[in-house]
């Protein structure tokens, strides 16, 4: 049967855990300590076979166990994975876990992480591939209060904007191509927190647009929201890696393109039933997170409009077209993250598509 999320590991910096895996290179094995501080998940992505016959492998996702990852919450529901042949863990992320070694370390197949944290690891040495991406128009955006509302990135001069520690890349970008000095706006460091913003300690926030906004909105603060995407910051968001070397080996590749297979059959199921996706991660996968149903229910429908595009209509979801990954690039680098296309890779997403892993 197809294993369910355990209880998130000890926190340990994100920001430290992704410089010291870079100081390790990430080549061959990393620190007892920092394997400890990631968890020991129940499953291995090394090749295993479960009782029941299915291979046991896992996937680390950089967020807590939400509708940001509805397609995992509806493949393991459904049981998507299991039919690729696969018994998965689903290990949840946070703001103290960083995907990246976990997944170069062997401790899990496959996992989801932010384009310029994943672009970054593999600058600093870690032996990782970019194979797909959920989010085609990055969910990031600048929210703030529909009675004071900051319409465009001029208006943000001479305001305060609460950025998160994660964000600063992207903000540091984001204020570069529209050619606003840093010192223009004052920055307060928030994190994963609306209430900055409710109170009025801020004048808008960095956020994700099928979170923030409508947990504010529930919340009975109206809101407005821009997506940096459109004022010309466009990235891909929640990408998925692996290890280059996975890709290289028969067994593994097949088990990475069953991952994928699954997560695209959870992303269509979840599109197909809002109502449903919301409800397991509410009362099940996230009951521990006292998560709003309508808040969930709204977020799945927020996120389609970004996930399904006409690329990913035509190739199928996750797709990442030359021109979707040179758009992203060039954003990646304009904040200081020396991105290159080699990163990004379709060779899985051809497999799962071309040769009929799913139609």
């Amino acid at each position: 049967m197809t294993s369910r999320i355990p209880v998130a590991a000890p926190p340990l910096s994100r920001r430290s855990l992704l410089r010291y895996a870079g100081i390790l290179g990430l080549g061959t094995a990393i620190a007892p300590e920092v394997l400890a501080a990631c968890g020991s998940p129940a499953g291995s992505s090394s090749p295993g076979t479960a009782a029941t016959g299915l291979a046991s492998v896992s996937l680390q996702l950089n967020y807590l166990e939400n509708v940001q990852f509805a397609g995992t919450l509806m493949a393991l529901s459904k049981g998507f994975y299991k039919a690729q042949g696969l018994d998965v863990t689903v290990l949840p992320g946070g703001p103290n876990i960083a995907p990246e070694p976990i997944v170069a370390s062997g401790k899990a197949l496959v996992g989801i992480t932010h384009t310029a944290e994943g672009a970054q690891a593999i600058i600093n040495g870690a032996p990782l591939t970019i194979i797909g991406a959920a989010f085609q128009k990055s969910p990031t955006c600048i929210v703030s209060k529909a009675s004071a509302p900051i319409m465009a990135p001029k208006d943000m001069i001479g305001k305060t904007i609460g950025v998160s520690d994660t964000n600063m890349p992207i903000w540091t970008a984001f204020l570069k191509v529209n050619g606003i000095s840093p010192s223009a706006v004052k920055v307060n460091t928030v994190e994963f927190s609306t209430q900055p913003l409710a109170d009025g300690q801020i004048d808008g926030l960095v956020g994700f647009y099928s979170n923030e906004p409508i947990l504010l909105d529930l919340q009975g603060v109206p809101t407005h929201a821009f997506l940096l995407a459109d004022f010309g910051y466009p990235l891909v968001d929640d990408i998925y890696i692996a290890r280059t070397s996975d890709l290289a080996n028969p067994d593994a590749r097949k088990q990475i393109a069953g991952v994928m297979a699954a997560e695209a059959l959870g992303w269509r199921a979840a599109f197909a039933d809002p109502a449903a996706t919301a409800s397991l991660a509410v009362n099940d996968y996230g009951k521990s997170l006292h998560l709003s149903l309508k808040q969930q229910t709204d977020s799945v429908n927020a996120e389609k409009a970004l996930v399904v595009t006409p690329g990913t209509t035509a190739h199928g979801l996750f797709w990442m077209s030359p021109s979707t990954v040179a758009e992203s690039v060039k954003s990646l680098n304009l904040g200081g993250t020396k991105a290159t296309a080699s990163m990004f890779s379709n060779e899985v997403l051809a497999e799962v598509y071309t040769d009929g892993v799913i139609s």
